[in-house]
Formats: C-alpha cells, structure tokens, sequence
C-alpha cells in the first residue's frame, strides 16, 4: 500500500512539473534594420494560422536605437507561431501604404519572410517553440 501511495504521488509530482514548464518558455524577438528612432514598433505573435495577421499579442515598444531593439514574450506554451513586425513611424495605428497599397513604413515577419504581392504567409513564417528562443528579424 505504502508502495502504491509512493508510486501515485511520483507520478502526479511529475505530471505537475511538465505542466508547469510547459508555460515557461520565453521568445526574444531581436528586430534589426531600423532606419530612424522614429514612432515605435508593433511586435505581434500569432499562435495559428487561423490567428495569422488578425489576431495576437502585440507589444509596442520605443526605438532607442536603429541597430537593435529586443522584445520579449514571456510564459508561452509550447507549439508553433509566427512573428509581424511593423515600423510604425507616425504613431498611428497601422502600416501606412502609398499607390497602389505598397507600404511606406517598415515591415518584417518571422524567418525574413517575404510576400509577393502582399504580406508573407504563416507557413513561411511560422516556427517551432519548445524551449526559450530567440529570432531576429529585419525590417525592410
């Protein structure tokens, strides 16, 4: 009997510590390529792609430097997710487009990826989270 309490209580005591760590991993966005301090960037993670562009958690942070700003999503479980980044330079809200919709500000997504004839896919920018992980991603 002595045994079996012992054996439930290691089993529920390592259930409880994968569920925990489960929570904890961290994603350090490092954005590059700023050409101003201008405005601030919106750093946005997507965790489908059924979220893809619509749907995150957004951080804004100030541009103390053009070479790099880090931006850190703290408790995420594990899986996989996709990174927009916009340079929103006026401080409006949005990625401000000129003729014919082609952006004026400076964007950039997960794994640099890059759309044609709009935004770039979650499938080429998504990527896997299973432990603390850093990306870069450079603007354009």
């Amino acid at each position: 009997m002595k045994k079996s309490i012992l054996t439930v209580l290691g089993i529920v005591a390592a259930t409880l510590s994968i569920l925990a760590a489960d929570g904890q991993n961290e994603l350090t966005v490092v954005i590059k390529n700023m050409k101003s301090t201008d405005g601030v960037l919106e750093v946005t993670l997507f965790d489908s792609e059924g979220n893809w562009l619509k749907e995150g958690q957004k951080q804004k942070v100030t541009i103390d430097n053009t070479s790099a700003v880090s931006v850190i999503f703290k408790d995420l479980p594990q899986g996989t997710y996709g990174v927009a980044v916009i340079h929103d330079a006026n401080e409006n809200g949005e990625l401000d487009a000129g003729a014919f919709g082609i952006p004026i500000e400076a964007y950039g997504f997960s794994n640099d990826a890059r759309g044609i004839f709009g935004p770039a896919y979650f499938d080429e920018s998504q990527f896997e989270l299973n432990a603390n992980k850093q990306i870069e991603i450079n603007i354009k």
